[in-house]
């Protein structure tokens, strides 16, 4: 609208304006260029959504989202597959333009995008640089937290071999807290928390008149063999409510899957906390005692939980 309106103007300024509009205004090869490499920019647009989440887990689910987008990106052809290994991407210079020249600002809007092979290039360079940041997705210690993912634990995203060295390391895992804590009673893992719960008053569950209703949960001999005969979960479904519901039954398993699910997959909760501090403890609120500072952190942190603790009253 506004470049139809300055072509009919007279007037220089107008004139010098409508030429400097024409300039930087996208062709349709531009546009289409555009729509092409949608698709292709889509998942790791979906990746850093999910993988920035704070309220699930993401750190089992960052390896299977990465090697699917290495698949979607893998070349077809050996010699491009080559190529993309012979990409450098310790130097200074950018990786999908190899050939750059020094122009003027005024001038670099005017250089014309080459089209030819833009969007092959584009992908090769992006399968390379995951290939550079990412070389091991597949081995046995990047795949455990996804072995212990009840949602994925069958890691049907990885080869047999794969799959089976990582089962092999969780064995190991299992077998070295297995036998550190040899000596202690299996109830240490079960209910780890009870300590901190000694002064609450007892359910009726707990009451030693109905011990010989209360259903015995006993650990299973092969833990890890029991585990990986079940059937996948749902993916929207919470993994730790899953293992939670299954602690006693599971409680080696269940002391694994807490240590590796909990990490985060990126910085993201952590960054959000420290912004969520910075708007508490502002610069009138220098004097704020740091027993309230906590209280209220710990209140915004965790507001979502109100709910399930105290459920709202129906009116």
């Amino acid at each position: 609208m506004l470049l139809n309106t300055l072509a009919t103007k007279n007037d220089i300024d107008s004139k010098k304006d409508y030429n400097r509009l024409n300039n930087i205004m996208l062709t349709s090869d531009e546009w289409d260029l555009i729509q092409d490499l949608i698709p292709i920019l889509k998942p790791f647009a979906e990746a850093t959504e999910i993988l920035g989440g704070s309220t699930y887990c993401t750190h089992s689910i960052m390896n299977p989202i990465l090697i699917n987008i290495k698949k979607r990106l893998r070349p077809i052809t050996t010699h491009d597959i080559e190529t993309s290994v012979e990409v450098d991407f310790n130097n200074n210079e950018m990786a999908f333009d190899e050939d750059i020249t020094i122009v003027e600002e005024n001038e670099q809007i005017n250089v014309p995008v080459r089209y030819s092979n833009l969007i092959d290039k584009i992908k090769l360079n992006l399968f390379a640089a995951m290939n550079h940041y990412w070389t091991d997705l597949t081995s046995s210690e990047m795949l455990l937290p996804s072995l212990l993912d009840p949602r994925m634990k069958n890691l049907s995203f990885t080869s047999d071999s794969e799959r089976l060295e990582a089962e092999n390391l969780l064995k190991e895992k299992y077998e070295e807290l297995k036998l550190q804590n040899q000596h202690n009673d299996l109830s240490l893992f079960i209910n780890s928390d009870n300590e901190r719960n000694n002064e609450r008053k007892k359910s009726i569950e707990e009451l030693t008149i109905f011990a010989d209703l209360k259903k015995k949960v006993f650990p299973a001999n092969d833990e890890i063999g029991t585990y990986l005969q079940l059937e996948e979960i749902e993916l929207d479904a919470n993994p730790f409510t899953w293992w939670y519901e299954r602690r006693e039954k599971f409680p080696i398993l269940n002391f694994l899957a807490k240590k590796y699910l909990a990490v985060y997959a990126c910085s993201t909760a952590s960054e959000r906390l420290f912004s969520d501090a910075g708007n508490v403890l502002s610069a009138k609120r220098t004097r704020m005692c740091p027993r309230l500072f906590k209280k209220i952190v710990f209140l915004k942190r965790n507001s979502k939980h109100l709910n399930s603790i105290h459920k709202p009253i129906e009116s």
